[in-house]
This record gives structure tokens, C-alpha cells and sequence, in this order.
């Protein structure tokens, strides 16, 4: 599980980068609340607390077609830091579903 936290901490990383590079405009705030998050979620999973992967896949799984959709309208971040944050974004994904399917991971109940 600690192994999902390298590619989420660098896509918190490049959405700051990508607010930095925008000159701070009021237009590219969105990219400061997906950082915050993920921020979060970055110390639920270095805690060890398992039901935050199950949110970090819905929310990455999100993220991706944000980023996505960002490509179709007018661009506030540069491109390379947008594919950037889609790559940090599907790798996160990725490993956090490996960790969903090792057997030590309980699925959450209400």
C-alpha cells in the first residue's frame, strides 16, 4: 500500500506546479482542490488505513476524466503538466486497484 503513495504525492506535486504556472490566475484554482485532497489522502494511506484506497480509486478514476474533459475546452495548465498529472493519476490508480486485490485488504462495510 505504501508503494501508492509515490505517484499520488507527484500528482499533488504537478497540480501545484501547474497553479504556479499558470501565475497564479483565479481561473486555474481547481487545480489547488484536487492537490488538498490528495494531500489527504496521501496521509491516510501512509497511516496504513485501508478504506481511504477505496476512495483514492473513486477519486482518481474522477481526476482522470477531468483531466481528460481539460484537454477538449481551453487549456489553464500547460500541456506536458496535464499529461503529466494523467500519468501520475493512472499509475496511482493502478497500484491502488493491485493493492484492492491483495488478499490482507477487507472491503469496506456500512
Amino acid at each position: 500500500m505504501r508503494l501508492v503513495i509515490i505517484p499520488l504525492l507527484a500528482s499533488v506535486i504537478l497540480h501545484v506546479i501547474g497553479f504556479i504556472m499558470t501565475g497564479f490566475a483565479s481561473t486555474s484554482l481547481f487545480l489547488l482542490f484536487p492537490a488538498v485532497l490528495y494531500s489527504l489522502f496521501f496521509i491516510g494511506l501512509w497511516r496504513g488505513v485501508n478504506w481511504v484506497l477505496w476512495v483514492t480509486l473513486i477519486c482518481m478514476a474522477g481526476g482522470i476524466i477531468g483531466t481528460v474533459i481539460e484537454f477538449a475546452g481551453p487549456l489553464m495548465a500547460p500541456n506536458s503538466v496535464l499529461i503529466s498529472i494523467l500519468l501520475a493519476d493512472l499509475a496511482t490508480a493502478g497500484l491502488v486497484i493491485r493493492a484492492l486485490m491483495k488478499p490482507g485488504i477487507k472491503k469496506p462495510t456500512c
